[in-house]
Formats: structure tokens, C-alpha cells, sequence
């Protein structure tokens, strides 16, 4: 029987076998394992104090496989630490922490749990993080030390003195999307997760040794465990299983369902194709688009495109980024009767509306609702100060500093109710509650908001407000829903559609992406992990350009994406409606232009318009697969084909009856000959192109195919 060794805390050493149901622990656990504790003063006047077991400052006393530490770091506060195997995922290491604080005047505010570390690794294994849509970090880019004078490649961090790579982010926020990770090799891989019902904060971390070619993962879990508490830390799991990464997603997959439902969406969203994201008016005043372009020149761009929503942002008086939360009809756009007007005529020509709120700024100037509200509602760090946002972006106006809304404030959660009321009542069919999965969580010492001193927010309470609104807007239209900037699981069981805004959550440019098939780079753009997991996930793909190029729509398509534009500055308005394209001197005073690499992709404006249509088109013809159906990505797919660049994602329909592959030959070097062999029992039906092409023979360069499939007797 094959067996796996892992290395916890150095010495702590288990041996898995593979197929076992438990773990032999007796006996194996090392009282030096190692684990972090940060603890902050309640007065104020002391800092912070980290306590590491290393230091020596408590024996721990063994019970089977429990350790309990009484009195840590020389203060009445105790940690017990108990291995057990998994009730979840049977074979599995689970490492379950209690925390209990007995010291008067100090607050415990995280724990480092032992490491899961040394272990081996071989050429070609990577780890594959939840990193927006999904990360792939090949160990071969970190096979060394940097050199001297040398950065570590990105996106790992390189610690000199313990001589190991890291990479970390925190869970939820724009860095990490869900609660695993995956050390993914040749015939089978770890996986690493925290089963965490509540989704709390935390930190994970991939850490790798090339002098011993080892790897690790940590992590750290966040909270408040005031004096007199105690605080049952989620549990961490490793797992050792065969095959590809799809078995740590189907784990993962499988505990996530119970204990959290995914919201059962309106059809208008299952089967849109994307949103045209557009800026009415500027942070300097300027306006780009009257109220009446909603019925008109965007709704002309959008279904030019195949593109079924408008993304209304700048529309209140204040411009983007200013005057928040007033978003009053602007007069210089037309008013408030424009913009229903707009809103209505949008819906003749066939286009869903979903119009722009922020979830959490606060601007300090230029409204009464600062200094009357605002402030007593913004977060407050430890030094007594606020804390807020800063948003620059012409350098014909100044910035604007925003406070940060206290999620847990019952007053901001009113008034986000109140935002959507004024959403349905313009005519909307939704509204975004701008930057609310993107933000990573954090302390608020606000002692006027009703929570602890100090609370964790930007956590649960921002899904809870969320789903706050959403139920009470379900009572006046079941069909209007609500939307979010960035990507996170925990908020799958309140949000309509994402507005894909996270890291490796946008469109890649060609060559990053042409990368990942001959494995050159250090971070790897890998969709397929977000998108297996949760196969019932709609989001728009960032990209914030006003033109799609053949790379950039095939993208969204090929893994059940949808797509966007965006267009936010008077040249990206020329070039939709007068088919101008724009050069780096028409964002003159823009202080972060749009990257004019993928408008130069996208060619000549005319054919980019066309092709983004024909695309999106055949997306929602076959939208019972590649909108509606199961993302399976390459599994179960056999793909043969002689040159590297060509991509094969398959989508099973709801009722199993149909197997849909799309086949994308990413590279626009030649047309590529290709075999697809799915799993017995498929039986191909029809072949379907978005240009009507043959679709017999060469796939031709940047094109997709679909070959649907049957059940059949073979």
C-alpha cells in the first residue's frame, strides 16, 4: 500500500494510507508544534503582543491527541490544540483550536495554527490558490533563491531569513475567493481548507522551500476573544487524494452545500450575456452620457454587441466617486424624469437596467450628510482616527477621501435599503452594491456603532446587510436582484450577478494568457477553479475597455463567463459611436487610462463590433450549456492535438441529457487539428460554430467550436 508522509510543525509526523477511514495520531504528536497568537491591549496604551510556542512561554499538557497550553506568553490565557481524523472528508488531518481568554485587559485577536508543512513536492507540481477566479502557481518558478538584488516572481514574497517563498491572502476579499487551496502533482495532490461555517476571516498561506524542495501551508485565523471567552477556532484540513485538482473542488463543493445555499436566480440573469458598464458622469463634472442615451446610444452599443444589461454608474448628482451616498437625478443629465424616461426606453429595446451604488464610501465633502451622519458611522481604527478610501482620477479635480461605512451599523444598513428602494423606484431591475466582496475584513474600535471594542467588520455583516436588502426588495419584485464588485463564495446565497472585479478576475491580456499552456509564468491565470466549484456562478469578466478583441469575448465565453464593456471617458464614447479609436493623448487627464493594448487587439472597430456580437449570440442560442449548464472544464474530456494552444471545456446540461465541448484554439498563429474524446456513453450529435464557419476540419486561429453531445449506447 502507498503511503504519503506529512511534516507538521517540523516534528509531528502522520502517515496516511491511501484509502484509509482514520488516522493513526496515537503517539505522534510532537508538544512542539508550532503556532502564533496575537493579543492587543484594551487600554490602548500597550501594543501589540505576539506570542509564538517557540518562545517557550507555556508546556503544554498531552491528552491522547489533544494539547492543552495553560497560561501562554506569562498571561491567563489558554489554547488547546486537538488532531483528529475528519468527520467531513474521511482520511483527512483535522487540527480544531479552543481559545480561552481569563486575562483581564487584553483582547485575543488571531492564532496561527501548526503548519502542515514538509511536504515533497516534485518537478511540475503547483498550488493551485483561490486567488478572484482561480490562481496557478507553478513551484518551478520558485525552484531557486532569488539572486542577488532580485525580486521574488510574482506573486510570491521571499523571506531571506527562514529562506522560503510565501504567498498569502486574505479570505474574503478581492485575494481570495474561497476557503481551499490545492498542491496539486502528477497523479495527486493536498488539500488544504478551512471548513468554516460561519466564513470568517482568515489568512492562507503557500509557503515553499527550494533548498529542500518542501511545501507548506498555514493558517490564520482572525477574531475577538474578549476577557471571560471563549472562542472555538474553525478547524483546518489536509487531505491527501488521487487524481487532478477537480477531487480537492469536489470536497470543498460538497461541504460548502451543506451549510450554505446558492440563490436561485431569475431567468433574465441565468441566460443574460453581460453588461455594457457605463460612466454617465465623471468625478470632474464631466458628462459623458445624458439620461436619454439609456434608450438610445447605449442600448445601440449593447445590442450592436449581443449584450443584454446596462451598468448605470456616475448617475447621481455628484458624478462617480463623489457626493456619496446622495445619488439624486442629476439635472445636467437630464433629471429625474430622464432618467426614468431612459431607464423605460432601455427596456423597450430589450435591455435589463442595474444602476450604481457604492456599498461602503462616504464622501467627506460637499454634502450635509458628512458631517451629520457620515462620520459617526465610518469605521474607527485603533488610534481613534477614521478610516477611508482616497479616489483620484483626473487631474483637473481633486481627490476625493471617502469614510468607510461600519458594516455593522444599523444606520448604513437602512440607508442601503433605502438606496434600492430609489433603484426600483427609477425602474431598475437591480442595483450594485459597489466594492462589497472585495474589501478584506478588519478592526473597528467605534464604541457608537453597538458592537465590541474592538468588532471585526467587512465580514458576515456585509452579507447579512446584503441579504438584508435583497429579501426585503424580493417582497415588491422577486425578479430584482443584487449585485457586488469582486467574487466571493461566502456571498453566493445573496448575490443575483458579480461584477467581476477582483484579482484574476479579469480578461488577461493575450500573451499573460498564451503563457499558462507552455508553463513560463510564475502565476498563472486558471478560471476553471471558481468556476468547477461553483459551476452556478454568474459574473461579468473585468474589462475595462470599450472594445472586445477575438481573444478577449472568447475568453468569457470559453468559461461560461459574461461579458463586459466599459465605457467611461469621452474617447471611449467617440470610438463606440463614431468608430474612433482612441490614442494615449485622448486620456490626457485621466490619471488611469484604459489599457490601450486591448483596443489595438481588438483591430478595426467594425469587425470587433461584429465578431462580439456573432460571439455572445451563439453563447445565449446554446445557453443551456455554456450559460445554464454544468462547468466541467476538461473533465472527463480527452483533448489530442498537436499544437499547445488549443483549450477544451465541456458544460453538461441541468437535466444530463446533453454534453456540450467548446473547443478554443487560443493562439492566432494557424488553424489547429484536434480530437475530442469525452467519457462512453456520449454520443456527438452536431457541431455549431458563432461564425457559421465549416465546422468541419482546422479550427481555424482565435475561433471556437462546440461539439454537442448525446446519450448514446457506445
Amino acid at each position: 500500500m502507498k503511503r504519503q508522509l506529512i511534516l507538521l510543525a517540523g516534528c509531528f509526523l502522520v502517515c496516511f494510507a491511501t484509502g484509509c477511514s482514520s488516522l493513526p495520531l496515537k503517539d505522534r504528536i510532537d508538544p512542539d508544534a508550532e503556532w502564533t497568537m496575537v493579543i492587543e491591549s484594551l487600554d490602548g496604551d500597550r501594543a501589540d503582543v505576539t506570542i509564538r510556542n517557540s518562545d517557550g512561554t507555556a508546556t503544554p499538557v498531552r491528552k491522547g491527541n489533544t494539547l492543552r497550553y495553560e497560561g501562554v506568553g506569562g498571561k491567563a490565557i489558554d489554547l488547546t490544540i486537538t488532531y483528529s481524523a475528519s468527520k467531513d472528508v474521511p482520511g483527512a488531518l483535522e487540527i480544531a483550536s479552543t481559545v480561552t481568554n481569563r486575562e483581564e485587559g487584553w483582547v485575543v485577536l488571531s492564532l496561527e495554527t501548526p503548519t502542515v508543512k514538509g511536504l515533497p513536492t516534485a518537478e511540475g507540481d503547483a498550488f493551485f490558490m483561490p486567488t478572484g477566479t482561480g490562481w496557478r502557481l507553478p513551484l518551478k518558478a520558485v525552484a531557486e533563491a532569488p539572486g542577488k538584488g532580485a525580486k521574488a516572481p510574482s506573486p510570491w514574497k521571499w523571506n531571506k531569513a527562514e529562506r522560503i517563498y510565501s504567498y498569502g491572502q486574505d479570505y474574503p476579499s478581492l485575494r481570495c475567493s474561497m476557503q481551499w487551496a490545492a498542491l496539486q502533482g502528477e497523479t495527486g495532490g493536498w488539500y488544504f481548507a478551512s471548513h468554516d461555517t460561519s466564513f470568517s476571516w482568515k489568512n492562507m498561506t503557500a509557503v515553499y522551500r527550494p533548498e529542500t524542495g518542501e511545501a507548506a501551508f498555514r493558517f490564520c485565523h482572525h477574531m475577538t476573544c474578549f476577557p471571560g471567552e471563549t472562542v472555538q477556532v474553525p478547524s483546518d484540513l489536509v487531505y491527501r487524494y488521487e487524481g487532478s485538482w477537480h477531487k480537492a473542488a469536489d470536497l470543498y463543493r460538497t461541504w460548502f452545500l451543506q451549510h450554505r445555499e446558492i440563490l436561485e436566480k431569475p431567468e433574465w440573469v441565468r441566460r443574460n450575456t453581460g453588461w455594457l458598464l457605463a460612466i454617465m458622469k465623471q468625478q470632474n463634472d464631466e458628462v459623458i452620457f445624458p439620461y436619454s442615451d439609456l434608450g438610445g446610444l447605449l442600448s445601440d452599443v449593447a445590442e450592436e454587441r449581443g449584450i443584454d444589461v446596462l451598468g448605470v454608474f456616475g448617475r447621481g448628482i455628484g458624478g462617480h466617486d463623489r457626493f456619496y451616498p446622495d445619488y439624486s437625478s442629476d439635472p445636467k443629465l437630464g433629471g429625474d424624469q430622464a432618467f426614468r424616461d431612459g431607464i423605460s426606453k432601455a427596456h423597450e429595446r430589450g435591455r435589463k437596467v442595474i444602476v450604481y451604488t457604492n456599498g461602503q464610501l462616504l464622501d467627506q465633502e460637499g454634502t450635509q450628510f458628512w458631517p451629520d451622519t457620515g462620520r459617526f458611522i465610518t469605521v474607527v481604527r485603533k488610534d481613534g482616527t477614521l478610516d477611508y478610501q482616497k479616489w483620484h482620477k483626473y487631474a483637473d479635480a481633486p481627490a476625493r477621501i471617502h469614510g468607510m461605512a461600519c458594516q455593522r451599523s444599523d444606520t448604513w444598513r437602512d440607508i442601503m435599503l433605502r438606496l434600492a428602494r430609489q433603484a426600483k423606484d427609477l425602474g431598475a431591475d437591480g442595483l450594485l452594491y459597489d466594492q462589497l466582496a472585495t474589501r478584506r475584513p478588519m478592526l473597528c474600535y467605534s464604541p457608537d456603532h453597538g458592537h465590541t471594542v474592538p468588532a471585526i467588520v467587512y465580514e458576515n455583516d456585509r452579507n447579512d446587510n446584503m441579504d438584508y436588502v435583497r429579501r426585503e426588495m424580493a417582497k415588491i419584485d422577486p425578479d430584482f436582484i443584487v449585485m457586488t464588485e469582486g467574487l466571493v463564495d461566502a456571498e453566493m446565497n445573496v448575490i443575483g450577478m458579480f461584477h467581476g472585479c477582483s484579482q484574476a478576475a479579469g480578461i488577461p491580456l493575450e500573451t499573460a494568457f498564451l503563457k499558462r499552456f507552455t508553463d513560463e509564468a510564475s502565476q498563472q491565470y486558471y478560471p476553471e477553479l471558481f468556476r468547477y466549484t461553483f459551476p452556478e456562478l454568474v459574473t461579468t469578466i473585468r474589462h475595462p475597455n470599450p472594445a472586445h478583441s477575438r481573444f478577449s469575448v472568447n475568453y468569457g465565453v470559453a468559461f461560461g463567463f459574461r461579458s463586459e464593456l466599459e465605457l467611461r471617458y469621452a474617447a471611449d464614447r467617440a470610438y463606440v459611436e463614431e468608430g474612433k479609436i482612441p490614442v494615449k493623448a485622448d486620456y490626457g487627464n485621466v490619471l488611469s487610462p484604459p489599457n490601450l493594448v486591448y483596443v489595438e487587439e481588438a483591430g478595426d472597430p467594425d469587425e470587433a463590433k461584429a465578431y462580439t456580437g456573432k460571439v455572445l449570440t451563439f453563447q445565449k442560442e446554446h445557453g443551456d450549456l455554456l450559460m445554464e449548464g454544468r462547468f466541467l472544464g476538461g473533465k472527463g474530456v480527452q483533448l489530442d492535438c498537436a499544437s499547445p494552444f488549443v483549450l477544451a471545456n465541456a458544460f453538461a446540461s441541468a437535466d444530463g441529457g446533453k454534453l456540450g465541448v467548446l473547443v478554443w484554439n487560443v493562439s492566432g498563429e494557424a488553424p489547429a487539428t484536434f480530437t475530442v474524446t469525452p467519457e462512453k456513453g456520449w454520443e456527438l450529435l452536431e457541431t455549431a460554430a458563432p461564425e457559421g464557419e465549416a465546422v468541419e476540419g482546422p479550427l481555424p486561429a482565435r475561433s471556437l467550436r462546440l461539439l454537442i453531445y448525446g446519450r448514446g449506447g457506445r
